[in-house]
């Protein structure tokens, strides 16, 4: 049997020994050590496969981890998308900035860029998101008022809101929203680059940034299709919520023809979401995977299934896998599905 000691475990996973210490202490699926030396614990080589094997994690030989200060960043951004409401953006949104940040051990940065807020009041708690309204704070709605007004105002640095930082350098931060961006978006026409201009000023700083878009056709697609990366596509198996998927191709479709000098973002996928057993659910998932094979469009291999605990964790802004009395089976389907989205963006 192979014994491995943090460092060990670290050049194994090409992540630093501080990872490994907060994989440690923040997850309870994480192996235990066979033993505790004089140096140490230490660990079953097998055993941290196996559990990295589960979790997604690519094993590497790092020759060395630099600094926090000194990582080079350029992140990844996604837009969470459908132009159908109710399919729960906001919800795997949220859950997926969190994985990443305390899973994954990411620098990631969430931004609401939906009038109705729900990912802001999920992710800050009802409680501080109504103060940060009271006290009239800025959201991402200045970034385009500004603009469409032509005057200064913030920059995007001066809306990030800390949720949470970590030692290891590690964070989950957020751009929240309001009810005054559906407003302002109306005198923001042709204005669909500051979203994107705004995002590269501050892509150094993170690994993975994920934006919450609103369910309608607006200036803000647009807005999040310059700005992105990737588009994943949450699917509630449900002939209401289908209907958004074709809306979603045509109008991809649309900007690439409007935008023929601009990269495309590429659709990493259809995830279907608060999945039951239902009869029309199976139906829907049918027509959506017809869907997606004429369109050439992936399908997730895991899917999330209904649970109570997701709306919980929102009232009490808190990730699927720190909800008081979540089932363990739900979290794990949820870090199968995060495992499987980090993987399709590189991270």
């Amino acid at each position: 049997m192979n014994l491995l000691g943090l460092a060990e475990i670290s050049e194994l996973l090409g992540v630093s020994k501080q990872a490994v210490a907060n994989w440690r202490a923040r997850r309870d699926d994480f192996p235990n050590p066979i033993a505790t030396l004089k140096s140490g614990p230490v660990w079953s080589e097998d055993a941290v496969r196996s559990w990295a094997a589960a979790e997604g994690l690519a094993i590497q030989a790092a020759e060395s981890s630099a600094p926090e200060s000194q990582v080079s960043r350029h992140a990844s951004v996604v837009s969470i998308m459908n132009m159908k409401g109710g399919v729960g953006k906001s919800t795997l949104a949220a859950n997926l900035g969190w994985y990443g940040a305390i899973r994954r051990d990411l620098r990631v940065l969430l931004i609401d860029l939906d009038p109705q807020f729900n990912l802001s009041q999920y992710v800050l708690g009802v409680s501080a998101f109504e103060t940060l309204l009271a006290e009239n704070q800025p959201t991402i709605e200045s970034i385009f008022r500004q603009n469409a007004a032509g005057k200064s105002g913030p920059n995007i640095g001066e809306i990030i809101n800390v949720v949470n930082e970590w030692d290891d350098g590690s964070c989950l931060h957020l751009i929240p929203a309001n009810l005054d961006l559906a407003w302002t978006m109306r005198f923001a026409l042709e204005k669909a680059h500051v979203l994107r201009d705004a995002v590269s000023e501050v892509k150094d700083r993170y690994d993975v940034i994920i934006i919450d878009c609103s369910p309608t056709e607006s200036i803000l697609t647009w807005a999040s299709y310059l700005a992105s990366d990737y588009i994943l596509v949450p699917v509630k198996p449900e002939f209401l919520s289908t209907i958004g998927l074709p809306l979603l191709v045509r109008s991809l479709k649309h900007f690439a023809d409007a935008h023929r000098n601009d990269p495309v973002p590429e659709i990493i996928g259809i995830l279907f979401n608060d999945v039951s057993d239902r009869v029309e659910h199976n139906r829907s998932r049918e027509y959506v995977q017809r869907l997606a094979h004429d369109n050439n469009i992936p399908i997730f291999k895991y899917e999330v299934s209904h649970s109570d605990s997701y709306p919980a964790g929102a009232r009490s802004g808190k990730p699927i896998f720190w909800t008081d009395n979540a089932r363990d089976a739900k979290k794990s389907e949820f870090s199968k599905v995060a495992a499987e989205f980090f993987q399709r963006i590189g991270r």
